[in-house]
């Protein structure tokens, strides 16, 4: 009987004291005073813990019930950061946009709209697909550096603009390249000739000119396809398709080249829509 008893304590025993380290460990809630300063620090504290959702719902009520509180600032760019965070890229957009017109001189109108950009680059859609998103992401940023010149996101927002770009000019190059494919060389040339007017930097350039030789040539156009061999040869002396133009060698000779880069125009053309 009395074993019986002592093993019965000793789970007791146990339980109580894992309960005590359990409750010791997480410790006693904290208590948050109802205030926009208190509220802030008990909606930040969600944020801090990556619960977005409470954090997005506690920051909206500070924003509805106190605006004319000096949190409201804070309280709207944690808003939007919580959104951007929890993948909710067009919410969080309109957010920091909304942040910066309401605060435009504010501590958190450049960062607002560098991550406005940010939130529509999120969502910009493959090449072969519209591309508004990617197109109000370099506004964005854009007007940001024209709004705030000495910002110090100014670095990281060229990268990000070079890469939107890109990107532009690629979805351009394609639309040339679906024209080629039809055998429509003029509607395709005016395409290829829009990417070298408003994206002269981007990477498809040497590719662009050497499909402009071959469209110009097409359509009987000598003097264009001189231009464009011209500039490919002279800015782009070590590019593939330099090489293949400027050194004299008939691109119908290497057609059935795997490697060539007619056939990697080609294998772009079937990709195409």
């Amino acid at each position: 009987m009395s074993r019986t008893i002592s093993k019965t304590g000793a789970a007791m025993l146990a339980a109580a004291t894992l309960y005590s380290l359990a409750f010791f460990a997480c410790g006693p809630r904290k208590r948050f005073e109802p205030t926009p300063e208190g509220e802030f620090e008990a909606a930040y504290d969600f944020y801090q813990r990556e619960k977005y959702p409470g954090a997005i719902e506690r920051f909206k009520q500070i924003i509805y019930k106190y605006p004319g509180s000096d949190k409201v600032e804070e309280a709207r760019y944690y808003l939007a950061d919580s959104y951007f965070n929890n993948g909710e890229h067009q919410l969080a957009a309109d957010e920091f946009e909304r942040l910066n017109r309401e605060f435009p001189q504010g501590r958190y109108a450049e960062v607002a709209m560098f991550k406005a950009a940010l939130g529509y680059e999120e969502m910009s859609r493959r090449i072969e697909r519209d591309q508004t998103e990617t197109t109000k992401a370099l506004e964005t940023l854009e007007l940001m550096l024209a709004k705030y010149p000495n910002t110090t996101y100014a670095d990281t927002a060229d990268v990000h603009i070079h890469k939107l770009k890109d990107r532009l000019a690629e979805k351009e190059f394609n639309t040339a390249m679906y024209y080629f494919k039809r055998k429509f060389y003029d509607s395709s040339i005016i395409y290829l000739k829009s990417v070298l007017e408003t994206y002269p930097e981007s990477k498809v350039v040497p590719v662009v000119l050497y499909q402009l030789y071959h469209a110009s040539n097409k359509m009987g156009y000598p003097d264009d396809a001189a231009d464009a061999k011209s500039w490919l040869c002279s800015k782009f002396p070590e590019n593939e398709y330099a090489r293949q133009l400027c050194t004299g060698i008939d691109s119908s000779a290497t057609t059935n080249s795997r490697t060539s880069p007619q056939r990697a125009v080609e294998k772009r053309v079937e990709n195409s829509p």
